[in-house]
């Protein structure tokens, strides 16, 4: 691509790189000049202009934004007509955005004239949501930069992807000690209710019981039985160490704790677990009573949109996992 001022008189076929307001003349920026547009110009006076002119070998900006972004648009979203040398991807239905840095990365390191941006990784997005937009710098690519990119992604599946929520059976028990107020876990329940209606998912059984391993272990059992796939426990303290006591009930019941704790905060004290059989079982932290975000909400998306959290996926969590720093 050729760019820099021409004398207007050679400008006829080229773009028009920055806007002209010459008297009574407004033209916009990416205009392409005609023959009427060098003798308007010329009669009032303006001499040269700012243009690009594409060569045979480039690619014009919308034509590029429109091969990268449906190269990289996958389940579940969908790329916008480009417009200006961008192309949104938008969410068609309500799910979890997921992709791989590692190629998301490859796509910007391409070539400079080529940007692809895209929402945090297991963001939770809803249909008509604008996930991703892909946005091309000057006003044509060289054919070889948007091959090579096409190249690198041949028989891969796309990009950018929307993992949709399952629809779980989803038990839930919450402890209490002796006195502690009905009205607690009455709230607790009514701000899981909103998570997980954001989530496409609701509660299918509750259970309430003393804090006590028995109590937990026989619960846990009970709610098994009923055909939960996934459970989740409220306790009325927090769990601090594997050996305490909803930790403990979970093995009773012939569970396993798979991680402890987690480098999120909020949300430190959480522990994921499995159950006898092999559904997640989640001891919630203390702030899953509150519905501001916290390390729980990680954990619980991704397992409902059907992606498995490993002891390894909660270790490297902590990459922006100081979430309460984020509103500072």
């Amino acid at each position: 691509m050729k760019f820099g001022r021409l004398p207007v008189t050679e400008a006829e076929g080229a773009i028009l790189a920055h806007s002209v307001k010459y008297r009574d003349i407004n033209l916009k920026k990416g205009t392409v000049i005609s023959a009427q547009h060098i003798l308007s110009l010329s009669r009032a006076g303006c001499d040269s202009v700012v243009t690009a002119r594409l060569e045979a070998t480039d690619l014009d900006e919308n034509e590029t934004a429109r091969r990268i972004s449906g190269l990289v648009a996958g389940d579940n979203v969908s790329a916008r007509r480009p417009a200006n040398g961008r192309s949104d991807i938008q969410a068609d239905r309500t799910g979890l955005l997921v992709y791989d840095i590692d190629r998301l990365d490859s796509v910007n390191s391409t070539d400079e004239s080529i940007t692809l941006a895209v929402l945090p990784l297991h963001s939770v997005v809803k249909p008509g949501q604008a996930v991703a937009t892909v946005k091309i710098i000057p006003y044509g690519v060289h054919r070889t930069s948007v091959t090579r990119i096409e190249t690198m992604h041949a028989g891969l599946p796309p990009l950018i992807r929307v993992n949709t929520f399952n629809k779980l059976e989803i038990g839930f028990i919450q402890t209490s000690y002796p006195g502690m107020k009905k009205s607690i876990l009455d709230k607790t329940r009514s701000v899981l209710d909103d998570r997980l209606q954001h989530l496409d998912n609701r509660v299918s059984s509750e259970t309430r019981c003393e804090h006590e391993e028995g109590a937990i272990a026989e619960a846990l059992g009970k709610l098994l039985r009923a055909g939960c796939d996934m459970i989740l426990i409220a306790g009325a303290s927090a769990t601090a160490d594997r050996r305490d006591v909803v930790p403990v009930a979970i093995e009773a019941a012939g569970g396993r704790i798979t991680h402890l704790g987690m480098p999120v905060e909020p949300g430190n004290l959480l522990a994921l677990g499995e159950s006898s059989t092999g559904h997640p079982v989640i001891c919630m932290p203390g702030c899953a009573r509150s519905p501001a975000v916290n390390g729980f909400d990680w954990v619980l998306e991704r397992l409902l949109a059907g992606i498995s959290v490993t002891r390894e996926d909660i270790m490297r969590m902590g990459a922006g996992g100081y979430i309460k720093g984020s509103s500072l």
